[in-house]
């Protein structure tokens, strides 16, 4: 309740003099200035032409005084009430004006007994009495038109109307203002919380000091155990479907049809639709929904059954709730509505601009706005790297915590141990929140795990080495700066840290246990490091290299790297990481060619852009090519040719695929990029030119020089043309077994594993088979750990000869050797048990076995020969080895070479032999 009923009086009761006389601030309006008076009744200038007498014919008297009441609040708050209001008697008791409870409080606290003592005061100075609002100071003003347009001699009439609604159930002169004013305000809020669904929470929270006494301790415990349903019941109608259908049955079949075409639609029908349909014009349709519009925001105001469910629901929707929760706190919104056949809340959606909703979310105002509102709320809890705390944002919201998580899914942010990731755009600031929401370091692939990105954990190492955010802990593991941690840079430098801590140089032992105790890297790779580059290992201590270090390979003994008169072309094949932008490695002969030694980087000129050669680690990289790839429309699979030319000038080329059925030295001609070749002559030229030898050189030289730089594949086809096939001399060996003639071998259990490789064709230079016993796989007979003959052999699948049992560290160590192009040391545990020793490509060891790194153990008199092992086998056996099972050996054209056979720690095999990978070649 908010004032006092006021009934319609007769006309003789009202002024009749004009309205303008009587409230002078009407003065100023016009039709146009003043829409809201126009629609109260018929006359659309009434407040110019007539006077209350006349209008309240056809207006009624609450609606009317309401109506000015509105606009007097709005428009004129600074007015005094004196001005204002001329007519209204200055001795007419505040008592006996048509206004409520709350009014009298207004007036009680402001010591107000007269209209007089209202003269003075406005809309403005009443905000500021104690507990009054908007609704109240409408009820003052509305009191004080109806005062106005009443014949000062019917106030008496008017109070008695007043006094006759009244409740009988508390007579008013039995309370004071405040009393009733009280009691109605907690009908209302009782109201409310039926509306809520809260009608067993306490109303009231009152709070008693300690100590005051027992009575008063039990007025409290009563006031606060009273609710809802103590007051009051639900208020309101009890079904508003049949409220909505209540208004349709009073519609006309054509506004039916424009609030379901219009308005409650799946797809709002267009106007032009509806004007054809109706036989009208669009603005007359136009005309009817602006009505409908009018009807609707009028009729289902606060107090009906669907305006208390609007208002709740807004409360409910601040900025976003699921419709599932809405729903279940009302279940009427689910029920069809009879006649439009939609769910009752998506006629409130439609009815209601406050609020939408979108694949099962409410929004406020819609969802772009919820969306922005929470981006806003974020940042506000948000830590320096985008983090957000669950608990934290959960607390500050009125969602339950499941259903924040799920709308917080659905606008596309990502949680990660309870913690709101908000900046995942970039990589950079993905990768630095998810550490941050982790609180430690992680391994580089653990956070390509955990991001789902679709890139590559080379691209992402790159972003976070070029971001001042983020710190490298280990040797692929990585923190944030802010957390103090100590960064790890790489073997090298690390080392230079040591020499520089220990006065110049350390005891080798020492610099090993130091870097190993605290990063995640091998004896062997610090070993490696601190007996090149920089440094160097002078009887057991490392210091700084005195002199440079001579560069590794020269470019003509470099594979895949030709050259072309003053041209060098390096043969690669473009792969997914070309096309994506990641740099990649080159050989050391490119690195030596450009004139970019260890530690540096060298910038090459091109038409599109500058291009980087960089040695910064253990191997020499080149910085990007996309850019060339991108220009000539290249595709994964692709062979390509890095070009180096003189004065520091780069560029790409793609070379068109020879077809397999080519002749041979025309596809070996295309291997090395050679071009406008027409003759077998220019062919031979060509082939003798990209290695750095003599255009006369002899064919056999040639194939000798393909063969060294490990180029098997141009090899073997020049094999094709300059020698005898192979089953030719092959077969000449007689009785004798394939294997042995090729090998000189001997069969059997008993006999040594190897597989040989080389021919003993008439073209050719041919290397004895004498040397320490070895085989030409380059295998001793049976180590001293291996069985003898006869007892405890392993079977050899067919196909396949044996080379060895390849322990899997000896296989680290011996890719490593091949990265440095060096001695690299075997441990087993804190024991050095073995080398893998590094010969360069002019070695008669490298051409006779086909391999660079030979495998030795150590014994008490001396090293004992393990095998000659292959850089692609050497990984082949470490793939074994980490992955617990066979592998096959693929060689560099993609073809089956040979087989690494696995077998489990504790089986007999890998008990005899020490070891649970055996290295066999087909």
């Amino acid at each position: 309740m908010t004032s006092a009923a006021i009934g319609d009086l007769p006309p003789e009761a009202y002024q009749d003099a004009p309205w303008i006389q009587v409230l002078p601030w009407l003065a100023p309006y016009t039709p146009a200035t003043a829409r809201e008076l126009t629609d109260l009744t018929p006359s659309p200038d009434w407040w110019l032409t007539e006077s209350p007498a006349v209008t309240t014919m056809t207006a009624e008297h609450e609606d009317l005084c309401r109506h000015l009441a509105r606009l007097f609040l709005v428009r004129h708050p600074e007015a005094t009430f004196g001005s204002s209001f001329p007519t209204v008697p200055r001795r007419l008791p505040l008592s006996t004006l048509a206004a409520g409870a709350r009014s009298r409080t207004a007036f009680q606290r402001l010591q107000l007994q007269t209209v007089g003592d209202l003269e003075a005061l406005s809309v403005r100075s009443l905000y500021d009495v104690r507990g009054t609002g908007q609704g109240t100071i409408e009820d003052v003003v509305a009191a004080l038109v109806s005062a106005a347009i009443v014949r000062s001699g019917d106030q008496v009439d008017v109070d008695t109307v007043e006094d006759h609604n009244r409740s009988d159930a508390v007579p008013p002169a039995a309370l004071p203002p405040a009393q009733i004013q009280l009691l109605e305000d907690l009908t209302q809020l009782a109201g409310w919380r039926h509306i809520r669904r809260r009608g067993d929470q306490p109303l009231l929270n009152v709070v008693i000091e300690d100590g005051a006494p027992e009575q008063m301790q039990e007025v409290a415990l009563r006031l606060n155990s009273l609710t809802a349903a103590d007051i009051s019941a639900n208020v309101g109608s009890p079904d508003p479907v049949l409220e909505f259908t209540a208004l349709l049955s009073e519609l006309d079949e054509r506004q039916v049809r424009i609030l379901c075409d219009r308005f409650l639609g799946r797809t709002p029908r267009k106007l032009a639709d509806l004007a054809t349909e109706f036989e009208v014009s669009r603005e007359r349709v136009r005309q009817i929904e602006n009505k409908l519009k009018e009807l609707l925001a009028g009729t289902f105001h606060f107090g009906t059954s669907i305006g208390n469910l609007l208002a709740s629901l807004r409360v409910e929707i601040q900025p976003i709730a699921a419709l599932d929760r809405l729903i279940t706190l009302h279940p009427d919104l689910a029920r069809d509505v009879p006649g439009v056949d939609v769910p009752l809340w998506l006629v409130l959606d439609r009815l209601d601009d406050y609020f939408e909703v979108t694949d099962g979310w409410a929004a406020a105002p819609d969802v772009s706005a919820a969306r922005e509102q929470t981006r806003t709320l974020l940042e506000d809890f948000a830590s320096e790297h985008g983090v957000v705390d669950v608990a934290a944002v959960t607390a500050a919201t009125s969602m339950p915590q499941n259903e924040l998580l799920a709308w917080l899914s659905w606008c596309g942010y990502v949680l990660h141990n309870n913690q709101i990731l908000t900046r995942t755009r970039s990589l950079s600031d993905h990768a630095a929140g998810l550490l941050a929401a982790t609180g430690e370091p992680l391994h580089i692939d653990e956070l390509q795990l955990q991001m789902s990105r679709d890139n590559s954990i080379r691209s992402l190492s790159n972003q976070l080495g070029d971001d001042e955010r983020f710190v490298r802990t280990d040797r692929a593991t990585w923190g944030l700066a802010s957390w103090e941690v100590e960064e790890y840079t790489s073997i090298r430098q690390q080392i230079g840290l040591e020499l520089a801590a220990a006065g110049g140089q350390v005891e080798i032992g020492q610099l090993v246990e130091s870097i190993t105790s605290r990063f995640d890297v091998s004896p062997s790779s610090v070993q490696a490091y601190a007996g090149n580059g920089d440094y160097e290992i002078v009887q057991g201590v490392v210091r700084r290299r005195e002199s440079p270090a001579a560069p590794r390979k020269a470019p003509t003994a470099t594979r895949r790297l030709f050259r072309h008169d003053d041209l060098w072309k390096l043969r690669i094949t473009i792969t997914r990481d070309h096309l994506r932008g990641s740099g990649f490695p080159v050989p050391s002969g490119v690195a030596n060619l450009v004139g970019c030694a260890q530690g540096e980087v060298v910038e090459l000129e091109s038409d599109l852009g500058t291009q980087s050669i960089r040695w910064t680690g253990l191997q020499p990289a080149s910085g990007t090519i996309k850019r060339f790839l991108d220009q000539l429309e290249a595709r994964e699979g692709q062979t390509a040719f890095l070009e180096f030319g003189p004065y520091g000038r780069f560029n790409l080329s793609i070379e068109d695929q020879v077809e397999p059925e080519a002749d041979p030295l025309d596809q070996a001609v295309a291997l090395i990029g050679a071009e406008g070749v027409g003759t077998p002559e220019e062919a031979t030229m060509a082939l003798a030119d990209a290695v750095g030898l003599p255009l006369d050189a002899k064919p056999r030289r040639i194939l000798a020089a393909y063969r060294q730089r490990g180029d098997d594949d141009i090899a073997g086809l020049l094999e094709q043309v300059w020698t005898r096939p192979r089953h030719q001399w092959a077969n000449q060996a007689g009785g004798v077994d394939r294997a042995a003639a090729e090998t000189g071998q001997r069969s059997g259990p008993g006999a040594a594993d190897d597989g040989g490789e080389t021919t003993a064709n008439d073209d050719l230079d041919n290397h004895g088979t004498d040397t320490d016993d070895l085989t030409d796989s380059g295998s001793a007979g049976q180590d001293d750990d291996q069985l003898s003959a006869g007892r405890g052999w392993v079977p050899v699948p067919a196909g396949y000869r044996s080379v060895g049992w390849v322990r899997p560290h000896e296989a680290e160590a011996a890719v490593l050797a091949y990265q440095l192009h060096a001695d690299v040391p075997v441990h087993d545990g804190d024991r050095i048990t073995g080398w893998a020793r590094y010969v360069d490509d002019s070695s008669m060891d490298a051409s006779r076995f086909r391999a660079n790194v030979t495998v030795v153990r150590s014994r008490t008199h001396g090293e004992r020969i393990v095998c000659w092992i292959r850089e692609h086998e050497a990984f082949s056996i470490t793939q074994a080895a980490t992955e617990e099972r066979s592998v096959s050996i693929l060689g560099p054209d993609d073809t089956t070479t040979g087989l690494v056979e696995y077998f489990q720690p504790g089986s007999a095999a890998a008990e005899r032999y020490r070891s649970t990978t055996r290295l066999l070649r087909a």
